[in-house]
């Protein structure tokens, strides 16, 4: 198995002939890590400095001419750290444990960010006759996470709960407004609330409006309707028992 890691920097020591590579922490540190810039001074200037006092020999000072200085402290070690904060670089260290040579490689890339939303949702369904239904995480106004089974219908233009979950979402049916929904049996007189949270896969939605109707009209499950399917590109595979939601762009 081969695991990708994101590298904050990387130095190199050669000792005795041979190279050892220390990594020394994730790209993404703290904010403490992150020493102050020093207005009016380059990167460049600042290693220029550092190269004449202690003879060090620096390859690669270019890549870091449009580079802001930073403060730094400390050892030299400790300030080379600090400047080249942003970089990769390789220290050769001599025989006698000084600094003999720097090699700038590169400046760091910051790893990119994962997408908000999962592009593509791939889910096992159970079987209803010809139907299919598929397992979600429903939260209410009383923020308990509930797992139902809703069927997958394109004829409902929303999500369709039984009314006996209204206590247990958090909702009072009094304060509900009522509505006539379209299913694929029809229209039909429901109270619509606003879901704090539907999970299907991988991806949560907040915001989500749900119809509640009398649980003899909907059978053993409920309905997965339009204004959560309308989201994606649907297909659905009778053969394998699978559907696969490609976010629409």
């Amino acid at each position: 198995m081969v695991k990708s890691l994101n590298l904050r920097w990387f130095t190199g020591f050669i000792l005795a002939g041979y190279l050892v590579l220390g990594v020394l922490g994730p790209l993404q540190g703290a904010a403490g890590d992150d020493p102050e810039l020093l207005p009016g001074r380059t990167l460049l200037e600042e290693l220029e400095g550092l190269s004449a006092e202690h003879g060090i020999l620096i390859e690669g000072l270019e890549k870091t001419s449009t580079a802001p200085a930073r403060f730094a402290h400390g050892s030299l070690r400790e300030q080379l750290r600090q400047l080249l904060f942003d970089f990769n670089y390789v220290l050769v260290q001599s025989p006698g444990g000084g600094i003999e040579k720097i090699f700038i490689l590169n400046q760091k890339k910051a790893a990119p960010e994962p997408p908000e939303y999962p592009e593509r949702i791939v889910l096992n369904t159970l079987r209803n006759g010809d139907h299919h239904v598929v397992q979600v995480l429903l939260q209410g106004p009383s923020r308990a996470t509930i797992e139902v089974s809703l069927l997958v219908d394109t004829g409902a233009s929303l999500v369709v709960l039984p009314t006996s979950m209204l206590s247990e979402l958090g909702f009072s049916p009094d304060e509900l407004e009522s509505q006539e929904i379209a299913t694929a049996n029809g229209r039909i007189h429901a109270k619509i609330g606003q879901l704090d949270s539907f999970q299907i896969g991988s991806e949560r939605m907040h915001a989500v409006n749900a119809a509640f109707i009398e649980d003899s009209l909907l059978g053993s499950n409920g309905l997965l309707g339009m204004n959560v399917l309308g989201r994606y590109l649907v297909t659905i595979d009778d053969q394998q028992n699978l559907i696969t939601l490609i976010r629409q762009r």
